[in-house]
């Protein structure tokens, strides 16, 4: 610290400084202020008070009373949210923002929301969501970890004293324990969707490159826009291998794999390895044809990237052709976990492969395939009895 000695216009001297105090916990920028006293022992000691203040009101400059209501509160809280996620996590925390948590919580002071009236709210949730009622949404343990986390945002800044959604039970929802189990391909179902692919005009690149991504999504067990994303350079043809580095989010732009786990190699059949070979080629044929060289495996040789909501409307466009159940592109996902999983995968091996975070992640999506390999070793056990 550099105490300054200054001359005032009446003649008489006094000390001046300029202080660090730290950086502000709420705008995240640092602070610094000002300390004059008649002697550089006065300015120390204002300037070690200046500190100790600074510390006590929590390491922050922000004056709680400039927020009044949950509204304002929300608005703080997502400008400085906003930017530390992904796209697709933006999109989806927004959304839930504007259609739940604000027109639940939106109009009260911050004064007004207590641990008693956040409960009853969502005891509302839950009760309609369990009684099915037409407009109810499922997660509301989505609404209520959001608002939770809002209010703690005003305690950090100093808004209201305590978080009144901290001590708020959540009530069972028994509409998840109802869902359906995951949407994927039974054996027959498969087998007459892949006879019907097989059975479209190849000469039409269109069928050809549709049949050829709903084949790999099968083989791989990749996300659409895991797939939608790669790039030759990812797919080692020579070694049968497709290099997970990246996907792509709404904006379609390239962005970081879901998590850490999604980093990953996947290995390839040689029946996948030779349709690829055979699709790079045909591409490129077709690029040429149009003055171009692509790069990207599944470009509409339009866009940078393809996106999957416009290939989404063709893909049910054949389901239904197919008269096969619309499972999804993510259907293709748990159809490749189901057929692993039948032919006897350990859950550790399955979890790399999807690109789980954990092993109890693939369990819980899959434990009912494991119930129904479970029925068939039964009947695996009493044949086996029969033939002895």
């Amino acid at each position: 610290m550099k105490i300054t000695e200054v001359i005032k216009k009446d003649g008489s001297k006094v000390y001046r400084a300029n202080v660090y105090l730290g950086v502000d916990q709420v705008t995240g920028k640092k602070v610094k202020t000002k300390v004059t006293g008649r002697t550089q022992k006065e300015v120390k000691q204002k300037a070690t008070q200046e500190k100790v203040d600074f510390q006590k009101d929590g390491c922050t400059r922000f004056k709680a009373s400039s927020i009044d209501n949950y509204q304002e509160l929300a608005n703080l809280w997502w400008e400085s949210y906003k930017y530390t996620v992904k796209p697709n996590t933006r999109i989806n925390v927004k959304r839930i923002l504007n259609n739940h948590i604000l027109p639940l919580f939106g109009s009260y002071k911050l004064t007004k929301l207590t641990t008693p009236l956040i409960q009853s709210i969502v005891n509302k949730l839950a009760d309609k969501t369990n009684k099915g009622e037409e407009g109810a949404f499922l997660y509301y343990d989505s609404i209520h970890a959001l608002n939770k986390r809002i209010l703690q945002y005003g305690v950090t800044m100093q808004a209201i004293p305590s978080n009144p959604a901290r001590d708020v039970v959540l009530p069972r929802n028994t509409q998840k324990a109802k869902r359906k189990k995951v949407k994927h391909f039974e054996n027959q179902e498969l087998k007459k969707f892949l006879g019907y692919l097989d059975n479209l005009d190849s000469d039409r690149y269109r069928y050809y490159y549709e049949t050829t991504l709903y084949k790999f999504l099968l083989a791989t067990g990749c996300r659409i826009n895991e797939a939608l994303a790669l790039s030759w350079s990812d797919i080692d043809l020579d070694n049968a291998v497709v290099h997970i580095t990246k996907t792509l989010n709404r904006d379609l732009e390239i962005n970081s794999p879901k998590s850490k786990a999604s980093y990953r190699d996947i290995d390839i059949d040689q029946a996948t390895v030779s349709m690829l070979k055979q699709y790079k080629l045909r591409q490129t044929k077709e690029a040429w044809k149009i003055g171009q060289r692509e790069s990207v495996v599944f470009s509409d040789f339009i866009h940078e990237y393809p996106s999957s909501s416009r290939l989404k409307r063709r893909l049910q466009t054949h389901f239904k052709r197919a008269d096969v159940p619309n499972i999804g592109f993510h259907g293709f996902r748990h159809t490749h976990a189901s057929l692993l999983l039948n032919s006897g995968i350990p859950y550790k091996e399955l979890q790399y492969r999807l690109g789980h975070s954990t092993l109890s992640m693939t369990m819980d999506i899959y434990s009912h395939l494991s119930k129904e390999n479970a029925k068939k070793a039964v009947s695996f056990y009493e044949t086996a009895l029969k033939a002895l």
